[in-house]
């Protein structure tokens, strides 16, 4: 099961909670932020590289951490996932909103096959991303009847959908990585550092 967690400006979860959550879901993670009137995000990162960039984030910042089940295991297939039409897969970008899950959604090929053809046309397919382009078509209101949990982080908001725990301050999908942790001491770090300059690949 995929883990997300949604972080509160100055709030960061410390290298032994990304260790942990990187074991219980391996296939990836990513993050987003906003800066500029956008939201950013990279994806495809292992823990060593959350670790550098999460200090130097602004501002609330979601976290995702994939456990591969639908469409396998494939960098491009890591959230978040813009919600737009095409739900891009690229490794790094920027756009109004994005769109995190965990969870499965079964009937997510049924729902495909009837979205306009312009919607999703390359690329790796998943539940979590045909949702991304689902939101953009119909709203977001759409996950209120989707299995799973969600996050839509647009520039002006965040919105959780499905059932969410609080823990260490922050907001958090599930709790099954933190059987993987071993010490209770020092599990938050809340260093901020300078903001680095966003690039896309």
């Amino acid at each position: 099961m995929c883990v997300i967690l949604v972080c509160p400006t100055k709030v960061r979860p410390s290298r032994e909670i990304l260790d942990a959550c990187h074991q219980a879901n391996p296939h990836g993670a990513g993050v987003a932020w906003r800066d500029g009137g956008k939201v950013k995000w990279f994806k495809d990162l292992n823990p060593e590289e959350l670790a550098r960039l999460l200090p130097l984030l602004p501002g609330e910042i979601v976290i995702h951490f994939r456990l591969a089940s639908v469409g396998g295991v494939d960098p491009k297939l890591c959230h978040p996932f813009p919600i737009t039409p095409q739900a891009t897969v690229r490794r790094s970008g920027q756009a109004r909103a994005v769109l995190f899950h965990n969870g499965t959604w079964g009937g997510w090929r049924e729902t495909y096959r009837a979205m306009p053809r312009h919607c999703l046309s390359s690329g790796p397919l998943s539940d979590s991303r045909v949702a991304a382009a689902l939101v953009e078509l119909n709203g977001m209101d759409v996950l209120d009847d989707l299995p799973g949990r969600y996050v839509v982080f647009d520039r002006d908001f965040t919105e959780l959908f499905g059932d969410w725990q609080r823990w260490q301050g922050m907001k958090v999908s599930n709790r099954h990585f933190t059987h993987h942790l071993r010490r209770p001491q020092d599990w938050i770090s809340s260093t901020q550092g300078q903001f680095p300059e966003f690039s896309e690949d």
